[in-house]
């Protein structure tokens, strides 16, 4: 049972080893234990045990997703970090966190056609192999995983290496390989689900600095055409912020000239014609700009695509969501995509939005 938990999960949580043990003691009722609380704390403990074990038979099988934890301290390796130190797992519902090599691959070989790829780069869009790059993008997954989570290199040096990741097709790609779902439209069939109740929502907040951050936008947002679906969905999501009681001033940004230059470690950066644009969020834009480490990575002439596009780079990248905003970031993964391996409890605030929406 400890191998099946594995291949489902190499890094379950306590919350779901419990649930295992519990469907094992429904299933058999001989084996519940007649001194425990549950009846079946020492299945969770012994089944906890297990997974371990087969955690580091596999590591030492040279299994990449385990493997990268191996090491840590203990009597053979003193010096070694503490056990539960930077442990390298999924936390963001990742389905392919750190895959191995594909068969008959070899870090060399994969190495081979990831320089293949840098090459179509540095053509012209018109004389690029667009079959080639994607196939080479779709072999090469385990070495870029395996370097980026290994490493954490440079954004500058990701474009360099790895040039497709900052091209929206193959984001999107990259996305999909990592949970299993389309990006863009998972995203927007869900948005488009919960933007009625989250604008019911904001216009209840009628009182304070949230009522009048939330007046300021409603009447930009009544000055837009009623039937126009970006408008809505700009709305739903430029409210967020506020209504979670997020300072998003440094990662929405405008600006009124695209020569100027705005640093920041994962912002939208658009370009505007008006003096005030409420939560800094316009809902028309020139063209956005897609910021990460102090360097303009994409642009987008929509702002809604161009923070689905910081979404996918966030994961591409394995980058950690702005602190100052991290609620709007978790409720794009936790409810719009569903993206929730429960191992921690959701913010207060956001708990109970998303308890109003369900």
């Amino acid at each position: 049972m400890g191998e099946e938990i594995y291949r489902l999960k190499a890094y379950p949580s306590s919350t779901q080893i419990g649930k295992a043990a519990e469907a094992l003691v429904r299933k058999h009722p001989c084996l519940k234990e007649k001194n425990s609380d549950t009846g079946w704390d020492g299945w969770k403990n012994s089944l906890r045990h297990k997974v371990g074990n087969q955690r580091k038979k596999l590591a030492k099988a040279g299994i990449k997703e385990v493997a990268i934890n191996a090491g840590k301290r203990s009597r053979t390796n003193p010096e070694g970090a503490a056990p539960r130190a930077s442990i390298n797992r999924p936390r963001r519902g990742e389905a392919n966190f750190l895959p191995s090599y594909p068969s008959g691959e070899t870090r060399e070989s994969l190495e081979t056609r990831r320089l293949e790829m840098v090459e179509q780069y540095k053509r012209t869009s018109a004389e690029r192999d667009v079959p080639l790059i994607h196939q080479h993008i779709m072999c090469t997954f385990a070495l870029r995983r395996e370097e980026i989570i290994t490493t954490s290199p440079a954004v500058s040096e990701l474009k360099d290496t790895w040039p497709a990741l900052f091209y929206e097709t193959q984001l999107y790609s990259e996305f999909h390989q990592i949970t299993n779902q389309h990006l863009p439209h998972v995203f927007y069939a869900a948005l488009d689900e919960y933007a009625p109740q989250l604008i019911g929502l904001y216009k209840k907040k009628k009182t304070g600095l949230v009522g009048e951050k939330m007046e300021q936008l409603f009447l930009a947002y009544q000055q837009q055409d009623k039937n126009d679906i970006y408008a809505t969905r700009t709305a739903a999501l430029a409210g967020l912020p506020i209504y979670l009681k997020e300072d998003s001033s440094d990662i929405f940004k405008t600006c009124k000239d695209e020569m100027e230059f705005y640093e920041g470690a994962v912002a939208l950066v658009a370009d505007v014609d008006e003096e005030e644009v409420p939560a800094g969020v316009p809902f028309s834009p020139r063209q956005v700009f897609i910021v990460l480490e102090d360097q303009v990575v994409m642009t987008h002439p929509l702002w809604t695509d161009a923070l689905v596009c910081l979404f996918g780079l966030i994961y591409a990248l394995h980058l950690s969501y702005p602190e100052k905003c991290s609620g709007f970031f978790e409720f794009i993964q936790v409810v719009l995509l569903k993206l929730d391996d429960r191992r921690k409890q959701l913010k207060p605030k956001l708990q109970t939005l998303k308890n109003e929406l369900v």
